[in-house]
């Protein structure tokens, strides 16, 4: 009789089981699929498919951040960050690099600082000057308002709060290190546009 009534329970137990997966399995198979809407709306084809959305900020393997818009005219804006500045750059093309036009370029602070930061630090300093750039550009509707708009900024802009470095003591390697990183970086971007598709489409 014991055995009787255990196998009895198991079997009960066992039907539970399976009346729980299968009223789960709607549910998991629903939050499977918002997980993975969820991640596409941070890729960058989603976030450059229409105008004025900003891409997940990208880190170069060779030193360097950037971050990407598309403008209304179908132009995309690049913010490019280095060691010793941050360009801002325009193109219509992202997957050509000789189509890159630069149309600022903001001075940061002493560069031999920078390259004596760990990778780690030195991404979360890019973070905040991208973080200041897209502020400051706002919401531009073409190539030529991104102009226009960053005429008005102040070239200064990442320097505020920061002690201006003393120019004659900066390291040699600034220049050279700086311009490494800014090619280095520009090439990523367009490895990016190469992989998801440089050019925009009209709608």
């Amino acid at each position: 009789m014991p055995s009787f009534a255990l196998i009895h329970w198991s079997y009960v137990a066992i039907a539970l089981a399976a009346a729980a997966i299968l009223i789960a399995i709607p549910f998991l198979s629903l939050a499977f699929r918002s997980a993975r809407a969820l991640a596409y709306t941070r890729t960058d084809d989603f976030r450059l498919s229409s105008a004025n959305m900003w891409t997940e900020p990208h880190h170069a393997p060779d030193g360097g951040s950037l971050q990407l818009m598309r403008l209304k005219d179908d132009q995309f804006v690049l913010v490019s960050v280095g060691v010793s500045t941050v360009k801002v750059f325009v193109t219509p093309d992202r997957s050509d690099i000789t189509r890159y036009r630069e149309l600022q370029e903001f001075p940061l602070h002493s560069a031999f600082e920078r390259i004596s930061q760990s990778s780690q630090q030195r991404r979360a300093e890019d973070l905040l000057f991208l973080e200041r750039v897209r502020h400051a550009i706002g919401w531009p509707q073409s190539a030529s308002d991104l102009a226009s708009s960053l005429q008005s900024i102040d070239s200064s802009l990442l320097l505020h709060g920061r002690k201006t470095p003393n120019q004659s003591l900066q390291p040699t390697a600034d220049r050279p290190e700086n311009l490494h990183m800014m090619s280095a970086t520009l090439k990523f971007a367009a490895k990016l546009g190469a992989v998801s598709g440089g050019r925009a489409y009209s709608r």
